[in-house]
């Protein structure tokens, strides 16, 4: 039986992290632990680029208040 069709009545085999449909095979992961890779995720960025980012944010957001305090906004 397709797995889009099946209503997984038939039951399920538990092994090793994962649940199987008796009826169409489909596989559902009981344990999330084994998918995630070992150790800490990376950094996205370290403090010295968020500094930066934050002093061109900050750049910005005084050159925009600068020139809408000269356009008589």
């Amino acid at each position: 039986m397709a797995a889009m069709r099946c209503a997984h009545r038939a039951g399920w085999a538990q092994r090793g992290g994962e649940a199987r449909c008796h009826d169409c095979g489909v596989r559902r992961f009981t344990s999330y632990g084994a998918l995630r890779p070992p150790g800490l995720a990376a950094a996205v960025a370290t403090p010295r680029t968020f500094l930066v980012g934050h002093q061109a944010d900050r750049a910005a957001a005084l050159n925009l208040t600068r020139r809408a305090r000269y356009a008589g906004v």
